[in-house]
């Protein structure tokens, strides 16, 4: 496993117990879910799953409120699912995302050349931070760059002690955008895609290249927020897509210009149409996204969970899969 792998490196030495199986544990502002998978490759089957909702409050934004509820949440829900191996989400407001241009491909020069210049894109010094990094695909011509995730270590050991104080032992952590992506883009996927996770509070904007995730943003929009000066969530979310389209526009190459949207999240299907309706004269295709597609065929496996619950799974669906 390379130091670029989605395990923060910096706390967690490559594991051997990587190779067990272990369980994808999404912990959201609202509900605790885990998947598990058996098989390998697109013939896994859903061994396990389940979901518990949080008491309100519980967590905000990311950020755990309330340490006793959510301890006492994650033991009851550790004690019904008996999880062991756990890979777990990290918030988007909890992490920093930048590109940096690299000087090779050296997975220890990357790391090195990073840490040296992660003061520049994060409030974070280097021994106050946990990372790790993809390189984003190679554009002819240009300088090799990469996709950087950061996460204060403060938080991530507090969330090691909550969740061993429950009996789970952490293997991994990983932030939500590169969960959502592994679980609904092809792994070998050579178009630039932006995938739209929408949740209660707020709605999760990611654009994707290849299989790296290169802009994450979040926006006070979700499926439970009332009405903005009469503007309805999926037509606040409608117009941040273009505005964040826009913007990836005039700072990205020309051959990653955007032409795809997937939506994710409990209301996808519903808000499918009017998110669309903007679009489909750019020549931009909006579509639900499959939480499954890199699992199994649904034409040969039904799994255990409704189409419609699934979308909810998507991060934990991506936590599950092996890396």
């Amino acid at each position: 496993m390379g130091m670029h792998s989605s395990v923060f490196f910096k706390l967690f030495p490559p594991p051997k117990f990587m190779l067990m199986r272990h369980s994808g544990l999404h912990i959201s502002d609202h509900t605790i879910r885990f998947i598990e998978y058996s098989g390998s490759g697109r013939s896994m089957r859903i061994s396990r799953f389940g979901s518990l909702d949080l008491p309100p409050g519980t967590i905000e934004g990311g950020e755990a409120r309330d340490e006793k509820a959510l301890s006492a949440a994650l033991a009851e829900f550790d004690k019904k699912n008996d999880l062991s191996y756990v890979k777990v989400s990290v918030p988007e407001e909890k992490a920093y995302l930048f590109q940096i241009e690299v000087p090779s491909t050296d997975v220890r020069t990357i790391a090195q050349n990073i840490e040296f210049k992660l003061e520049e894109n994060v409030p974070l010094t280097a021994s106050d931070a946990v990372f790790y990094f993809d390189l984003l695909p190679l554009e002819p011509g240009s300088p090799i760059r990469a996709s950087v995730s950061v996460v204060s270590r403060a938080y991530i050991e507090k969330m090691m002690g909550i969740l061993r104080g429950c009996g789970m032992s952490p293997v991994a952590f990983e932030v939500l955008p590169k969960a959502v992506a592994r679980s609904v883009i092809h792994p070998h996927s050579t178009i630039t895609t932006m995938i739209v996770y929408i949740m209660k509070k707020k709605t999760g904007i990611y654009i994707v290249m290849g299989n790296v995730v290169g802009f994450s943003s979040t926006i006070p929009y979700g499926t439970d927020t009332p009405p903005v000066d009469g503007a309805d969530t999926a037509s606040m979310i409608s117009k941040e897509i273009g505005r964040v389209r826009a913007f990836w526009a005039s700072h990205a190459p020309s051959s990653s210009e955007v032409k795809e949207v997937i939506l994710v999240g409990a209301k996808a299907s519903e808000y499918r149409e009017p998110i669309r309706d903007p679009f489909a004269s750019e020549g931009v295709s909006v579509s639900v996204g499959d939480v499954w597609s890199n699992a199994f065929d649904i034409n040969k496996y039904i799994p255990p969970i409704a189409q419609a619950d699934s979308l909810d799974y998507v991060v934990a669906a991506g936590l599950a899969m092996d890396a």
